[in-house]
C-alpha cells in the first residue's frame, strides 16, 4: 500500500537504494523490463496486470451515486419527485417492482 496523499514522510529508502544500485548496473532495469514483457506476452495475467498498472495507472473504483438515501437528495430532486409523483427515468429503473399479491387459493 502506498503512502497517503499529502503524507509528510517523504523518505523512500528502498527506492533510493535501488537508484544507487541501478547507477552501477544500468542494463539491469532494462533486463527486468524485458522479463516483465516476456511473461506478459506468454499470457501470464499477473504480469499483464502489472504492465497495465505501470503504463495506465491502477484502475480506480467507481462509486455508484444513484442509490442515495432520501436525506442526501437535493431540494430540486425532492421537488421534482413531489411535483410529478415519479422519479426521473434513469432513477425509476432502480426501484423494485411491487410485489404480486397471491390469493389464498393459488400457490
Amino acid at each position: 500500500m502506498s503512502r497517503p496523499i499529502g503524507s509528510a514522510n517523504k523518505e523512500r529508502p528502498f527506492a533510493d537504494a535501488l537508484r544507487i544500485a541501478l547507477r552501477s548496473r544500468p542494463l539491469a532495469l532494462r533486463r527486468v523490463a524485458d522479463q516483465l514483457l516476456d511473461k506478459a506476452e506468454q499470457g501470464n495475467l499477473a504480469y499483464i496486470h502489472e504492465l497495465i498498472d505501470r503504463l495506465d495507472g491502477k484502475a480506480v473504483q467507481v462509486v455508484d451515486q444513484r442509490d442515495v438515501p432520501i436525506e442526501q437528495l437535493s431540494d430540486a430532486e425532492l421537488y421534482r419527485i413531489a411535483a410529478s409523483g415519479k422519479l426521473a427515468p434513469e432513477m425509476e429503473m432502480l426501484l423494485l417492482p411491487p410485489a404480486k399479491v397471491r390469493s389464498e387459493g393459488s400457490s
